[in-house]
């Protein structure tokens, strides 16, 4: 069993395959960005560059713009996971395993 799968186990078979691909885009995103965060660190925020005219200027760093909007991805994609995790469980996983111990005890 994947890790995305293991996220999702607990989800309702309707929308698990969704789930599971979600999991797997956030589990890949948290890798690149834990692979670029060294990186980042040590990058300016912007860069000197010679415009059309001659003249040099600031301008934003297109790494690190690609890194924010990376890790802005992750963010809203994690909560879209999280949303997705607690509102679509099994029956059997939106109770407690005291609660389902207690349902066998009660049937015998």
């Amino acid at each position: 069993m994947t890790q995305a799968e293991k996220i999702c186990a607990n989800v309702s078979k309707d929308i698990k395959p969704q789930a599971v691909t979600l999991a797997n885009a956030v589990i890949a995103m948290q890798d690149k960005i834990d692979q670029q965060i060294p990186i980042y660190k040590q990058m300016p925020l912007a860069q000197q560059v010679t415009v059309g005219t001659g003249e040099r200027m600031l301008r934003q760093n297109p790494a690190v713009q690609e890194f924010r909007a990376t890790v802005r991805d992750y963010a809203q994609a994690l909560n879209n996971l999280q949303d997705i995790l607690e509102n679509n469980k099994t029956e059997t996983s939106s109770g407690s395993l005291k609660e389902l111990q207690e349902k066998f005890k009660l049937i015998s």
